[in-house]
């Protein structure tokens, strides 16, 4: 009875170091990847240089800045990059991932600021330069979040 309890025992201790290593993967991704998103970043330079190659495009989109990001109303300010970017999108009949991309980011966000503006209140600014400073917010969360890719 002894010997089975001792195989037992070293079956468990074999597949110790398998199961730490799930549970860090699963905590690293748990840690990064509700908040940072690679993909997200990718799509958005896709858009830029794709809006780049069309000719004569004006587009003008409500932008938040990256400062209203950094004043504690992430939520609000990528809702309002995702309402933006389906007009752009819808607009130029371009297939995205991006729309979906925002939401689920949005999703698991928090506002900490107690009042956060419409989206209507930002700049209208052109596709380009909307494109680029949702390009810098999502970099900014990388960063914070301590997301490497």
């Amino acid at each position: 009875m002894s010997g089975k309890r001792t195989e037992q025992h070293q079956c468990y201790m074999d597949f110790a170091p398998l199961i730490l290593y799930f549970v860090v993967v699963i905590m690293r991704q748990a840690k990064c990847h509700s908040v940072c998103s690679s993909e997200t970043v990718t799509e958005v330079k896709s858009l830029m240089s794709w809006l780049a190659n069309k000719e004569l495009y004006d587009c003008r989109l409500y932008t938040p800045t990256l400062s209203d990001y950094e004043q504690n109303c992430s939520k609000s300010i990528l809702k309002c990059f995702e309402k933006e970017a389906t007009v752009l999108i819808g607009e130029n009949k371009k297939s995205s991932k991006l729309i979906r991309m925002l939401h689920q980011l949005a999703k698991q966000l928090q506002d900490k600021g107690l009042i956060c503006p419409a989206c209507e209140v930002y700049k209208e600014e052109q596709a380009l330069i909307f494109l680029d400073t949702l390009l810098q917010t999502l970099q900014k969360m990388n960063a914070k979040n301590n997301c490497s890719f």
